[in-house]
């Protein structure tokens, strides 16, 4: 499957700007380097999707890579730079909203990109037990024992190293839609 029909067979469950990231990465002109705006082309288009899915992305990216497309549809050597520069362009028109999201919102509605995910306790399933607490590496997860824990998101790096160990299923992972916790930690009722 191209790439093109990739980015119109996207499902809800996958994000455009992940997916046309990985596209980019395994493109033939990262390696190939004949032509620069292959080269070149094929890694700014990596390197600006990669700030985009790593809350990164600034307001000018979107412009920035159409003008990219543009001359690699022009000036590459191959057909190669120019099929990715026309899927990068169909993508971009197709799913603006999206990679408005991405940037604007710092969200990413299918849930893929990592850095636009939170992790958080649902405080009727917390024990308190403070698995969770020994687990974390940077010390986000603030409690004590008997107390509903409560992620730091500015601390968290987002490992899900909490998550594995809840055995009461009390993290849960969020993207655009959060749950309702405590900011700080509370007594547990069960």
């Amino acid at each position: 499957m191209t790439t093109l029909e990739k980015i119109q067979n996207l499902k809800e469950n996958e994000c455009i700007a992940d997916l046309l990231l990985n596209e980019v990465r395994a493109n033939e002109c990262r390696t190939c380097g004949k032509c620069v705006f292959g080269y070149e082309g094929i890694t700014q288009l990596e390197m600006t999707l990669n700030d985009i899915t790593e809350k990164k992305g600034r307001s000018s990216d979107l412009s920035l890579m159409e003008e990219l497309c543009g001359l690699m549809k022009t000036q590459s050597l191959c057909g190669t730079g120019e099929e990715i520069a026309d899927a990068v362009l169909a993508a971009i028109e197709t799913y603006r909203g999206d990679f408005e999201e991405h940037i604007g919102k710092k969200g990413c509605k299918a849930g893929i990109c990592r850095k636009f995910m939170t992790y958080h306790i649902l405080a009727d399933r917390c024990t308190g037990c403070g698995d969770c607490m020994d687990e974390c590496e940077e010390d986000a997860v603030l409690g004590k024992k008997r107390f509903v824990h409560v992620i730091d998101q500015d601390e968290c790096t987002q490992c899900g190293a909490c998550m594995s160990v809840c055995e009461e299923d009390a993290v849960v992972k969020a993207g655009a839609v959060k749950p309702k916790c405590p900011r700080k930690p509370i007594p547990c009722r069960r």
